[in-house]
């Protein structure tokens, strides 16, 4: 953690400072307002660590505002590198001291106003995905059977308790059958704060409620998560499977990163321990923070898994390193007679913005598949 704390801080800074030197450069400013912007940058950039100390370790109210602040402004950074970068590409092509300060006062506005909208856009409430998942294997009775899906929730002093009240009223006017959360709940003890517990304790469903670790249970410390999840009246499911209904197979596996890292157990590892016991006569639903074991799942008989962890990016450079990076990064995938659904995410990590993708709760209907 330590080493990795340091490698961010590095590279973060080192892109707040191309960031500085592309204004300063851009705009030819005078040395004195090139000392002020650069102060500016760096107490902002140098703002972040801290305030993720300080959210893992107070609960004082005016850690909130703090660590906002610090997610925008690592926001803006991002932005304001990805759009650099590309004025410096047309640089390349197009070589003048007019083009230099236009394109950085451009550069300027575009930042200002994708920020702004990105900031906008994940602000609103959760859009409901809708997915129908045709299963052969579902008994004609449970056809219609809902999954809700959350992910990616990421609590911590940064989300208020009117947003997470208003996820779950929303989760439960769907009416689940079953509700799962895909990993990564939290993101501090969110407990210290009592109303946050107080709010998750109203997630209910028929069949209950599931979760599975994502990464930043591991950073958290999966000790907490569990507590809270006790707590919380959350099932969770640690490389094991439940029966829900008597009719469908519910396996979820540890973070499949944290479980390599910290437990020494490969996907494989993971995946065999979950489905051990599993019914595949039966409908199987696999719960798996990480995309990327899907191809393996679905050889070993699972009919549906549910993911996060992608975010879809949320911003750039981030959406277009995700297309990239990952082979399912975001939405439904079918192979063969399986299916994948990876969410971009109920909530948000660091900061609250999103570009191209909205925050969503996901309503999975179950129906029967006739041969």
């Amino acid at each position: 953690m330590i080493l990795f704390i340091l490698i961010f801080s590095i590279l973060y800074l080192a892109l707040n400072y191309y960031v500085y030197i592309r204004i300063r450069d851009g705009l030819t400013l005078s040395t004195g307002v090139s000392k002020i912007l650069l102060l500016v940058f760096v107490l902002a950039a140098l703002s972040f660590i801290p305030a993720e100390l300080l959210n893992r370790n107070f609960n004082a109210e005016w850690v909130s505002p703090v660590l906002y602040l610090s997610f925008i402004w690592l926001g803006l950074a991002a932005i304001a590198f990805f759009v650099f970068l590309i004025a410096d590409v047309l640089r390349i092509f197009i070589r003048s001291r007019k083009f230099r300060y236009y394109a950085t006062i451009s550069a300027l506005l575009l930042i200002g106003l994708t920020s702004g909208y990105c900031i906008y856009n994940q602000a609103g409430r959760p859009i409901v995905k809708e997915v129908i998942i045709p299963i052969s294997k579902l008994p004609p009775g449970l056809s219609g059977f809902i999954v809700v899906q959350l992910s990616d929730l990421h609590l911590d002093l940064s989300k208020t308790e009117s947003r997470l009240e208003n996820i779950i009223e929303q989760t439960l006017s769907l009416h689940p059958d079953l509700i799962v959360i895909t990993g990564d709940l939290i993101d501090a003890d969110i407990c210290r704060v009592d109303d946050y517990c107080k709010i998750l304790r109203k997630l209910k469903a028929k069949h209950g409620v599931y979760a599975i670790t994502g990464n930043h249970e591991y950073f958290t410390g999966i000790p907490l998560f569990l507590e809270i999840a006790e707590n919380s009246n959350i099932k969770v499911l640690r490389n094991k499977s439940v029966l829900i209904a008597g009719a469908i197979g519910l396996a979820g596996i540890d973070d499949t990163h944290g479980a390599k890292r910290f437990d020494n157990l490969s996907k494989e590892d993971t995946l065999s321990k979950a489905l051990e016991k599993v019914d595949l006569s039966k409908p199987v639903i696999l719960l798996s923070h990480q995309p990327d074991v899907f191809d393996l799942a679905r050889n070993m008989g699972v009919n549906l898994q549910l993911s996060g962890h992608t975010h879809a990016g949320q911003i750039p450079p981030m959406d277009l390193l995700v297309q990239i990076l990952f082979k399912y990064p975001f939405g439904l995938y079918k192979r063969a007679s399986s299916y994948l659904y990876t969410t971009c995410g109920t909530a948000f990590w660091g900061p609250p913005m999103r570009l191209f993708s909205k925050p969503e709760i996901v309503k999975i209907t179950l129906v029967a598949k006739r041969e």
